[in-house]
């Protein structure tokens, strides 16, 4: 039987006992201009990226994961819609084909997943990095007020008092 993995974000590095992926300060490269050539939606991606939680990841070394991925995912996106233009070709020997394309784009595809899991694009990518998902903050005030304030619209009564409190109450007075 296979062990049980640890939950993502809670394993250490058994050389140093670190847990947080952590960046050094001044190793973190700033947004740069994008390769020449991109097609229009491989530059958005690069946009987006930038503007996504794996961006504070990218340090001098890993820049060329980066570029790796832009590339392929252009690669990718010129080759598919290409090949959708003409999906079935007229293979060597007069048999109809699916066009050779879709297997250049396909291992475009491969790399651009690769890279990916590199950096910690995507979802699963990023929690298997130790990157949070944070979707909303909440001040401990309003925390507070959502648990501790009920109020019932239908008909308007006072709300219970919290039990806690009652509890909490005996305990004082015995003493």
């Amino acid at each position: 039987m296979p062990r049980a993995k640890k939950v993502a974000g809670t394993a250490v590095d058994k050389r140093n006992g670190q847990q947080v992926l952590g960046v050094v300060p001044g190793l973190k490269v700033e947004k740069f201009p994008p390769p020449r050539g991109l097609s229009k939606p491989a530059k958005d991606a690069w946009d987006a990226f930038w503007e996504d939680r794996p961006a504070h990841l990218v340090t001098p070394a890993s820049k060329v994961v980066l570029l790796r991925w832009i590339d392929a995912l252009d690669r990718y996106l010129r080759t598919i819609a290409e090949a959708d233009q003409q999906p079935i070709v007229t293979g060597s020997t007069g048999q109809d084909s699916m066009n050779p394309l879709y297997k250049v784009a396909n291992d475009a595809m491969a790399i651009v997943e690769r890279c990916e899991k590199q950096m910690g694009v995507g979802g699963l990518n990023a929690a298997s990095l130790g990157l949070a998902a944070i979707s909303e903050q909440r001040s401990l005030a309003q925390m507070n007020a959502r648990y501790s304030d009920p109020v019932d619209s239908e008909d308007n009564a006072e709300p219970e008092p919290d039990p806690r409190l009652r509890v909490v109450g005996e305990v004082v007075d015995d003493e």
